[in-house]
């Protein structure tokens, strides 16, 4: 086997899109795309796509590597919900060559650390393999930990019938009232997300991106048609949206945003209604709630969120977690020490 930086979008998306045969949770997610990739070059950020292959040529493992930031020139290396491997055939050789390949890059930067976010679960083989190889479990994460699955391969009757009944009568009382749906992307409609998204981010207690981030998100993978911004309106008042990617068998809704006003026209049900939708359209298996929490615990940042998103129905899939390789012992203990104290993420 070996391990190349791919220069080829079409074999380096195969083996992420083309498997619609697995759950979700195995698939390839849209984080480990090409476009993605690319999305994050736009932003300012370095990559590496990297591809294992075996003796015959066949892909067995994809890997885009991002560079993150550090104060003091530093930085760590990030894998989003990768590396993504083919199937369980020779995990050592493959997480070695793979590791190999992260530390030489890491070798000629200043890179403390590589986090990966691994697209599995607890049980998997690979979990033991990489730990052997020094990555250590930390206990916080940047992906979620835990999502809502929805199989959106039934019927539209079937789908409403198993979501909740407050649910189900949201979705109907927002068409009822009016609420309408917009999906062509322009900066117009993106402007709008963003202030709503300022009033979602104060409300609930968290920082959003930058406004250019969700501008060039759209830009890049909009020109692909994998990301589409849909907003909810009332009488040309946006009043909530979700941006959504499309890619494999998966929809996911990445970010989300409502408005203070008007909330009881139930406007963020029909977005994530119509989300559903145009996934079932585009032919996904799986819609991908993006993140809730582990419990039911009120008092969680997210509950409000998660009790919403599991209105839906579907099915609760929890991931291994988050991984740090350390190249750096003595400037990663500074970069703890940092984070616990708030300064950095």
């Amino acid at each position: 086997m070996q391990i190349i930086e791919a220069t080829d979008q079409k074999i380096y998306n195969q083996l992420l899109a083309d498997q619609n045969g697995l759950p979700a949770r195995q698939a390839g997610s849209v984080l480990q795309s090409w476009e993605w990739g690319e999305f994050q070059k736009k932003i300012g950020r370095k990559i590496w796509r990297l591809l294992v292959t075996n003796n015959i040529g066949r892909v067995r493992a994809v890997a885009t590597i991002i560079r993150h930031p550090l104060p003091r020139n530093f930085s760590y290396l990030y894998c989003p919900k990768g590396p993504v491997l083919a199937d369980s055939d020779k995990l050592k050789d493959i997480w070695e060559l793979i590791v190999d390949k992260i530390s030489d890059i890491a070798s000629v930067g200043k890179d403390i650390f590589l986090r990966i976010e691994p697209p599995f679960v607890a049980d998997n083989p690979s979990i033991g393999v990489i730990a052997k190889l020094g990555f250590k479990k930390i206990p916080w994460h940047l992906q979620p930990a835990e999502t809502l699955l929805l199989d959106i391969s039934q019927e539209d009757t079937q789908l409403l019938h198993l979501m909740k009944p407050k649910t189900r009568y949201n979705i109907r009382l927002a068409e009822k009232r009016g609420v309408k749906i917009e999906s062509n992307f322009s900066e117009r409609q993106v402007k709008e997300f963003w202030n709503m998204l300022k009033d979602t981010t104060a409300r609930d207690g968290f920082s959003p991106h930058p406004y250019p981030y969700y501008l060039n998100l759209l830009d890049v993978l909009g020109r692909t048609n994998m990301a589409r911004l849909i907003l909810a309106t009332y009488k040309q008042r946006p009043l909530a949206g979700a941006l959504v990617s499309f890619f494999g068998n998966t929809a996911t809704y990445l970010h989300g945003a409502s408005s203070d006003k008007l909330r009881a026209l139930m406007a963020p049900h029909l977005v994530q209604w119509q989300s559903i939708i145009e996934a079932k359209k585009r032919g996904m298996r799986y819609y991908d709630f993006g993140g809730i929490t582990p419990d039911n615990s009120p008092k969680h940042p997210w509950a409000g969120i998660s009790r919403f998103k599991r209105g839906f129905g579907g099915e609760e899939v929890g991931f291994a977690g988050t991984y740090d390789l350390v190249f750096q012992k003595g400037w990663y203990l500074a970069y703890r020490i940092a984070r616990k104290l708030k300064k950095i993420v």
